[in-house]
């Protein structure tokens, strides 16, 4: 990449500009000219280096539910597993993570009913014994923002605590949509066109202004509809080759304090309180991403001095089955 492409993607992961000429703004606050953005973000697209730029709603707020499950996937059967997984409309995450419990997806649909009927029908079809859902108890981060400035700095991200103390105090209301709102929340999750004007074909494709579109999508942001409007990258394309979801476990009255402190780490994007099961007694989760496996292991051994949990285990990713946005309304 080029260091204006790494000012660029620094920028567009979680500060992508809300109006009408969003890469004009993007220039002027780099430095650059508009023709310059477009074409340097279009060569990071075509290299496949960005997936997509869009919003990521908030599952919650549009009246649907969301789990993270663990599966133990019998070893001859994963791949059709995989597969059935894969297949499934509400699945958009799906990795292998080195673990008895060896496939991890993401799960959002509309109803409790329809996770337990999914789960038990992937159960008796492959005849799995263990396999649960982890919802999310508590939000301490989400902020997949990778640092390609290519600089050495501090592991933590100061600002992060007050980031996550934000995303906790997010209200979870459903919002009540009209149809013009729905047809927008299905074009926002498609990926943003690389023009002068992007906005403007959404607006031509939902029946509304171009200002009222950017007015909604300020108002979904301010109160939490979307969670982030922004660049979503490759990570191991940029470098963050080593990647492992830590878990952790911690007794309740000692979890908030654990998760803020895990929440400053700019290598953790997501970090969650999670139920325990049977089999698996780890109920603070942190996806950390780093570029090597020995800065990862150095992190988590400084994270287990800070925290002191009761136990805790690194599970690698070994495999990304799965990675899109989720898509609501479509039913």
């Amino acid at each position: 990449m080029t260091e204006l492409q790494k000012k660029i993607l620094s920028m567009i992961q979680g500060r992508f500009p809300i109006v009408e000429r969003p890469f004009a703004e993007i220039a002027r606050q780099v430095d650059s000219e508009e023709e310059e953005v477009l074409a340097s973000i279009q060569e990071l697209k075509d290299d496949g280096i960005i997936r997509r730029i869009g919003a990521i709603f908030e599952a919650k707020r549009l009246g649907y539910v969301s789990t993270l499950v663990a599966a133990q996937a019998p070893v001859d059967k994963v791949e059709a597993f995989v597969a059935d997984v894969n297949a499934l409309p509400g699945v958009s995450h799906n990795y292998g993570r080195a673990h008895r419990f060896n496939v991890w997806f993401t799960l959002t649909v509309s109803d409790e009913d329809t996770i337990e009927k999914t789960l038990h029908d992937l159960k008796t079809k492959f005849g799995i014994e263990e396999i649960y859902s982890l919802p999310a108890v508590r939000l301490f981060k989400i902020n997949v923002d990778f640092d390609v400035s290519g600089t050495k700095s501090n592991s933590k991200n100061q600002n992060a605590k007050l980031q996550s103390k934000h995303q906790n105090n997010i209200e979870t209301q459903i919002q009540v949509l009209d149809e013009h709102q729905k047809v927008l929340v299905c074009e926002l999750q498609e990926d943003l066109q690389v023009a002068a004007e992007p906005f403007t074909e959404v607006a031509k494709v939902v029946g509304m202004e171009q200002e009222e579109v950017l007015e909604q999508i300020r108002r979904w942001k301010a109160d939490g509809t979307i969670r982030r409007f922004g660049a979503s990258v490759r990570h191991h394309k940029i470098g963050f080759t080593a990647n492992g979801m830590v878990v952790f476990t911690l007794p309740p009255e000692r979890i908030e304090e654990a998760g803020d402190v895990l929440a400053e780490y700019k290598q953790v994007s997501h970090c969650y309180q999670r139920p325990e099961a049977p089999g698996w007694p780890y109920n603070l989760f942190a996806m950390t991403h780093c570029q090597t496996k020995e800065e990862l292991n150095e992190i988590v051994k400084e994270m287990v001095d800070k925290i002191q949990p009761s136990a805790h285990c690194i599970l690698i990713t070994t495999a990304e089955y799965k990675k899109t946005n989720v898509k609501y309304f479509v039913e």
